[in-house]
């Protein structure tokens, strides 16, 4: 048996010799560390992103309204709740849609979040129809009414948005709908596909209609509560937005899935029951199951907005002053006596006088005998033309 003693207080073997791609690796390290350390010092991590998106989404928002009474305004700031379950309509636009040319991200309802944040709070605007569509009608106020045609625009503070969404120039992410089919449905219940999309068109219109089918032509124009319960109609599909109850999970945790599509109860029972008051069979309609029912909730602190919403009569005056300064501009220089005229009539207020004797002849003169309260557009714009020219 060999003998070690020798060896007891001496230094042990030890293999320190360095094989393979050592410095390789080494130098990896070395790199992939000063990449997160200086990732870190950029806050351009991704934890950070994801952190930044949170804190956007999240912030706390007031919500505001037009004027100080007890209905729901073009302007206000507002949450869109569902009165079943007490879920709060919610966007996230970390949730895109990936195929190409898509400008449009998921709309989900928030079960746990229910206190007003950016990506809970939306901005009611006007629907303004274009030059060749059938008129809205015009009631002369901000407020909205059942009938009326809206869009829910996004809290600008989420999007990060400088611009009013009620600005001609604004590209707001708004509510809408797609119909089903080989390319657009919902994500698990493949139903009628619901979202926000920053594209101007007619997918994005709602309407705002009662619970009670059997009111909503008796309570079309009349203004519309805070808290009341209403019925968002998709304009273009005719679908109602429904509340699924069918989970969504993605970053804000577990939420439900929204969608547009008919609900309505099966069976005889509300159908014997209106027959029952007298209603005829072939004037039954039935009632939306809860899933389909809303509400809006405003805020108490009254704001009004700093772009006033534009209202239909509004955007055809300013089209009817550009046609006339179209048809002035014909002749050069034609334009320029309308201008001292009208300077000459205005009061030291830059106000037209409604009792001044020329603007009352002008009136007088144009109107139409059938029609009292009209003005004859044709002599008009003739007499235009002969004066500036």
């Amino acid at each position: 048996m060999a003998d070690y003693s020798h060896l007891r207080n001496s230094s042990t073997y030890n293999a320190s010799t360095l094989i393979g791609n050592w410095m390789e690796e080494r130098d990896l390290r070395r790199t992939v560390l000063q990449d997160v350390v200086s990732r870190k010092c950029t806050a351009t991590l991704r934890l950070d992103a994801f952190a930044q998106r949170m804190s956007a989404a999240l912030q706390e928002v007031e919500l505001t309204k037009a004027a100080d009474d007890p209905f729901v305004h073009y302007g206000d700031s507002i949450q869109l709740i569902h009165l079943d379950t007490s879920c709060v309509l919610a966007c996230d636009v970390g949730d895109k849609d990936p195929r190409p040319g898509e400008k449009a991200c998921a709309a989900t309802g928030a079960p746990e979040i229910r206190a007003p944040c950016a990506r809970n709070s939306f901005v009611v605007l006007p629907y303004i129809p274009p030059r060749n569509a059938v008129a809205e009608p015009d009631y002369g106020d901000n407020i909205l009414r059942y009938g009326c045609k809206v869009r829910l625009a996004m809290h600008p503070a989420y999007t990060g948005d400088s611009v009013s969404p009620l600005s001609e120039d604004a590209q707001p992410l708004c509510l809408f709908s797609k119909p089903v089919s080989l390319i657009y449905s919902s994500k698990y219940t493949r139903n009628q596909l619901v979202g926000f999309t920053s594209r101007d068109s007619f997918d994005t219109v709602w309407e705002v209609l009662t619970t009670d089918p059997a009111q909503r032509s008796l309570s079309a124009g009349l203004e519309v509560l805070a808290g009341a319960p209403i019925i968002l109609l998709h304009c273009a599909t005719q679908k109602p937005l429904v509340l699924e109850n069918q989970k969504y999970p993605n970053d804000f945790g577990m939420e439900l899935e929204v969608t547009a599509r008919v609900s309505a109860p099966k069976g005889l029972k509300l159908a014997l029951e209106q027959t029952r008051i007298g209603i005829m069979k072939g004037s039954m309609q039935k009632l939306d199951n809860p899933d389909t029912n809303w509400t809006f909730m405003t805020g108490t602190k009254v704001q009004p907005p700093e772009d006033a919403a534009p209202t239909h009569r509004t955007k055809l005056a300013q089209e009817a002053m550009r046609a006339v300064a179209s048809e002035l501009r014909v002749k050069h220089g034609s334009i320029q006596p309308l201008e001292q005229k009208l300077i000459l009539w205005s009061s030291s207020k830059s106000e037209l006088p409604a009792d001044d004797d020329h603007i009352a002849a002008l009136v007088r003169h144009y109107k139409v005998q059938q029609k009292p309260g009209c003005v004859d557009a044709a002599d008009m714009l003739a007499a235009l033309r002969n004066a500036a020219a």
